[in-house]
């Protein structure tokens, strides 16, 4: 180990035998504490070997004691573990990178295991994707035969032409027949069919727009029908060409109703035209209102020039102007018909003018608009109120004679109580009830002459409902003995409105009940308190009115068919509404056709 000789060893220190400095001093201190211990030490050194080079060596020093334990020497040896060593710490070396390689491949296994997680949801997405893609080419499948549409594909290099059964029938063709792109066009109209062609050839090639609407000829039914075509192209996955596919349908039925619409439409506007009405559209939202030249005209505006809501509004004579914006505030809320007739002055022409307004709330993409007509009626209007004043006079005239005779009637039928005549006691009384019958027609045509004039006067005051009903009853048992009349009386209750002409509109439905009833049914009157309005209700078990005669039983003059043989002038009705209307009320009957009718009407208590 050290490059020398026993014989030059022996006696000299460890400097002496070539150690180095730090070699020598470190043994000798390991020498020092074995004298004071008088232990073994053991340790590991390295060093340069005289041949070898660098190694390492183990060694341990041994005291060497007498018999009295003393130590007397020490003993020591050493061996090469340079091998050992460097094997121990490859060993370590390669455990750690055992380790590493270890701790690597366990993260990679965390890493693998949640990728095979995410590859198995990825592939439990694509099973669920799959079978949905699956359902829609179904549904799409279902939609397509349920919708009949008929099917195409062309490969864009090959133009191979690839359809469906339903494609070839509406062409005119047999399920078994081939059909070419050529074929199929050449059955389309000649007006159509260049057009078609180049829309094709543009959407295959330039991936153009295809939604094309043209009439086929069918080829053996020789049918003509109206097809829809609409189309995309689509590349094929290899890249290597593209897929134009789509689908025809046949709307022959929805094109020939929209032509029939347009020629309706246009037809609508000739006799529009033809019949000299204005027309109009007002929005709910923002009340802005579009009208026609026409209405224009009848408003005193000049055909270019701008008509707002407001403007128009102003146009109208003071007397009608609240009633007609009250009444178009009803229509928008309550969506009812619009139907009403008024007096408007023009803007710029001062011209006075009566028209009759018609309209309805309708819905149009999503929005309510109040549309509809107005007609110049200026001349049948004052043509009526010439006539209304001159049934007005005639009316007067006539009632003034007719009282003189009911005077000497009743007079004469005095007497006749006396004569015991029986005869002349009934052909008296005859005629009492016919002067009394034309004396109420008489009346009822001043009152039509006087509501149309605006003469007819509400005049309300307060009174008790429960001693006004128990007046008419009296009255009704004695006037209307051959019907079993059936009265509800109402609590005492104060009620603010026209008793006169509550009475006369009670009076009117009560003779029309037994006017159309048989002898001994009943009749039921009824009136009674809802909220802040009073309801009252007469019921017969007459022969009823049928559904389509409803609500035409208040215009004025109106008679239904099966009333023709009993007498009258279909205006008692018409004033009952007009007196019902004027207290703020509403009236209404309902009827079931050979099993009686039911009159309604309401007006408030105050």
């Amino acid at each position: 180990m050290w490059g020398k000789t026993w014989e030059a060893s022996v006696g000299k220190t460890l400097l002496e035998n070539g150690y180095e400095s730090w070699h020598a001093t470190m043994h000798e201190k390991e020498i020092d504490e074995i004298k004071n211990t008088k232990l073994p030490i053991r340790g590991e050194v390295s060093f340069p070997h005289a041949t070898l080079g660098k190694r390492i060596y183990d060694y341990i020093f041994t005291p060497v004691l007498d018999k009295d334990g003393e130590l007397v020497a020490v003993a020591g040896a050493t061996r090469d573990v340079t091998d050992r060593k460097n094997w121990e710490e490859s060993l370590q070396i390669n455990s750690r990178t055992l380790q590493q390689l270890n701790k690597h491949l366990e993260n990679t296994n965390h890493e693998l295991t949640a990728t095979l997680k995410e590859i198995a949801q990825v592939n439990d997405e694509l099973k669920k994707a799959n079978e949905k893609i699956a359902e829609g080419e179904i549904a799409f499948r279902l939609a397509v035969n349920a919708a009949d549409f008929g099917t195409w594909f062309i490969h864009s290099i090959t133009r191979e032409f690839i359809t469906d059964a339903r494609l070839k029938e509406l062409f005119g063709y047999y399920e078994n027949e081939p059909l070419s792109i050529e074929q199929a066009l050449a059955q389309i109209t000649e007006e159509y069919r260049p057009t078609v062609a180049e829309k094709l050839e543009n959407a295959i090639y330039n991936n153009g727009d295809y939604d094309v609407t043209y009439p086929v000829i069918g080829l053996h039914d020789n049918r003509l029908r109206w097809l829809r075509a609409i189309g995309n192209l689509k590349a094929d996955p290899s890249g290597a060409f593209s897929a134009f596919t789509g689908v025809v349908m046949d709307i022959t039925d929805q094109y020939l109703a929209n032509a029939e619409i347009k020629r309706t439409e246009e037809n609508l506007r000739m006799a529009v035209e033809a019949a000299g009405l204005g027309t109009f559209q007002m929005s709910a939202d923002d009340r802005i209102l579009v009208a026609s030249p026409k209405l224009k005209e009848f408003f005193g505006f000049y055909p270019d020039e701008d008509m707002p809501l407001e403007a128009a509004v102003n146009q109208i004579h003071a007397d009608f102007r609240a009633s007609v914006t009250a009444s178009i505030e009803r229509t928008f809320m309550e969506k009812i018909r619009f139907n009403m007739e008024y007096q408007i002055i023009g803007y710029h022409d001062k011209k006075k003018r009566w028209v009759r307004t018609i309209g309805e709330v309708q819905e149009k993409g999503g929005k309510e608009y109040f549309t509809g007509v107005i007609h110049d009626i200026t001349d049948n209007k004052l043509d009526e109120i010439r006539k209304n004043d001159f049934i007005g006079m005639v009316s007067h005239e006539l009632k003034t004679p007719l009282t003189s005779i009911n005077i000497y009637l009743q007079l004469l039928l005095q007497k006749a109580e006396n004569s015991h005549n029986q005869f002349v006691k009934q052909a008296l009384e005859q005629c009492l009830k016919q002067v009394k019958n034309m004396i109420e027609m008489i009346n009822g045509f001043l009152n039509v002459s006087r509501l149309e004039s605006g003469k007819l006067h509400i005049d309300k005051t307060d009174f008790d409902i429960s001693d006004f009903f128990k007046e008419i009853q009296t009255d009704y048992e004695i006037q209307y003995s051959s019907h079993d009349l059936v009265f509800n009386s109402p609590e005492s209750m104060i009620v603010n409105g026209d008793r006169l002409k509550l009475a006369q509109v009670i009076n009117n439905l009560v003779g029309n009940a037994v006017k159309y009833s048989g002898n001994k049914t009943s009749i039921y009157i009824s009136i009674e308190k809802i909220n802040d309005k009073i309801k009252v209700i007469v019921k017969d078990e007459g022969i009823g009115i049928k559904p389509e005669n409803l609500d035409r039983l208040f215009d004025r003059y109106y008679r239904v068919e099966q009333e023709s043989i009993i007498a009258g002038f279909g205006i008692g009705l018409y004033l009952s509404a007009e007196i019902i209307k004027a207290h703020g009320g509403k009236i209404w009957a309902e009827s079931e056709f050979s099993r009686g009718s039911t009159f309604f009407f309401e007006v408030p208590v105050s």
